[in-house]
């Protein structure tokens, strides 16, 4: 299809009755990435910690979930639904995606997509305080670059996300650094 995509994040103020996602989550930063997304995007995904990745239009239920205090158990239930969604979203081919989600989700989203063959992904505010989001967004900052774009600008290295490495690598030994008793446990 060839579409570009932004999933943004939802927001912890919300209405008590249901309706459209764009209309139950009422926090003005929301609100104002959300008009922001719709008008550079072609397509605006919002992540829910309930329902996953859902178009504006998606009608809701008000809820409060907060995943920083959930079980392990619906933590990986929302993750392995937010990783169908994703290789869903490849199969559409998009020109481009646009993660603007926090440090911890976007991570582990662009992993999900490098791992499932698609690296063309504007992080147009990582490192960028709320503040200077905002005004990003009044200034009507664009995203993404177009030329950048077609330059193949976008395209994460395969390795962009990978999972650091956990405790401290054990130092290899030379063969002649070896005892005696540790050479013949290497046979």
């Amino acid at each position: 299809m060839n579409q570009s995509i932004a999933i943004i994040p939802c927001t912890s103020q919300k209405s008590t009755v249901a309706g459209p996602a764009s209309e139950v989550w009422q926090g003005a930063h929301f609100q104002l990435t959300l008009y922001h997304a719709q008008k550079w995007y072609d397509k605006v995904l919002i992540m829910s910690y309930k329902y996953g990745l859902i178009p504006p239009e998606f009608v809701i239920e008000p809820y409060d979930i907060d995943l920083q205090f959930a079980s392990a158990a619906e933590k990986l239930e929302w993750w392995w639904k937010v990783k169908e969604q994703i290789i869903e979203l490849i199969t559409e081919e998009p020109r481009i995606i646009g993660v603007h989600t926090g440090d911890y989700e976007r991570e582990r989203f662009i992993r999900e997509f490098i791992r499932n063959g698609y690296r063309t992904i504007a992080i147009p505010w990582e490192g960028v305080p709320v503040g200077q989001r905002m005004q990003a967004v009044y200034d009507d900052d664009p995203p993404f670059d177009e030329e950048k774009l077609e330059a193949g600008g976008y395209d994460l290295p395969e390795d962009y996300a990978k999972p650091k490495q956990r405790g401290r690598p054990k130092k290899i030994k030379e063969p002649e650094e070896l005892t005696e008793a540790e050479w013949m446990d290497e046979e």
